[in-house]
């Protein structure tokens, strides 16, 4: 089995790259407007009230995500960005003085403080020899720091093609994941587009934290 932490130093490379190429811009995190990249977090941000909550942006890139929040949501909660990339992180600091944006890999470091909620945005996008492995080592990592829940995001295997350099994962497969070893209470959205007229090719998970036990799908008699 690949060492999933084996691929995150070559996706740090790979974003600070496009950082340097288009600075605090859609395209440093592979977006292609501001409408989309926004249109995603939107739809993130659904999970739960998070207007005064302690959210953890996981992936958190030049911090574009609360920007969002503070203007959409009126959010004045604790804020705290996770990012491999010290380009994105540098630029995300500029931009907002005073905000925790810090370097931090869960697969090797473990989590030491707890979170109401985190969202990943674009975290499992590109394509990876055990992309599979990297996306369920990542929440399993994340998911006891979350007290009230996470959400995340990714390309959704019905779509019209495949891009190569891209990664898309299949909805029942992740949803299955969520709810046999996280949490009972799982929602998979697959119904939004992100532009009008639009096919929904991407999906969100919200996996939410109650007092229930995981199951097994169970075969019916």
């Amino acid at each position: 089995m690949i060492d999933p932490r084996a691929h995150l130093a070559t996706l740090a490379a790979h974003y600070g790259a496009l950082v340097r190429r288009h600075g605090d811009a859609p395209a440093a995190a592979q977006w292609s407007s501001v409408e989309t990249q926004e249109r995603r977090m939107a739809v993130l941000a659904e999970i739960g009230d998070l207007t005064r909550a302690k959210v953890l942006d996981f992936g958190c890139g030049t911090g574009h995500l609360l920007a969002l929040l503070r203007e959409r949501l009126g959010f004045c909660g604790e804020y705290v960005g996770w990012d491999l990339c010290e380009e994105a992180l540098a630029v995300a600091r500029a931009k907002f003085p005073g905000v925790r944006f810090e370097r931090h890999d869960v697969l090797a470091e473990g989590i030491a403080e707890r979170f109401d909620f985190a969202l990943l945005s674009g975290v499992f996008n590109n394509r990876l020899p055990d992309g599979w492995g990297v996306l369920t080592g990542i929440l399993r990592a994340l998911w006891p720091a979350c007290d009230r829940g996470l959400a995340f995001n990714a390309l959704s295997t019905y779509v019209d093609y495949f891009d190569r350099n891209l990664a898309y994962v299949d909805p029942e497969r992740v949803f299955r994941f969520c709810k046999e070893e996280l949490s009972p209470a799982v929602v998979l959205r697959h119904d939004y587009a992100l532009r009008d007229g639009d096919a929904p090719f991407e999906l969100t998970v919200y996996v939410r934290r109650v007092p229930q036990p995981c199951r097994a799908r169970r075969e019916p008699p």
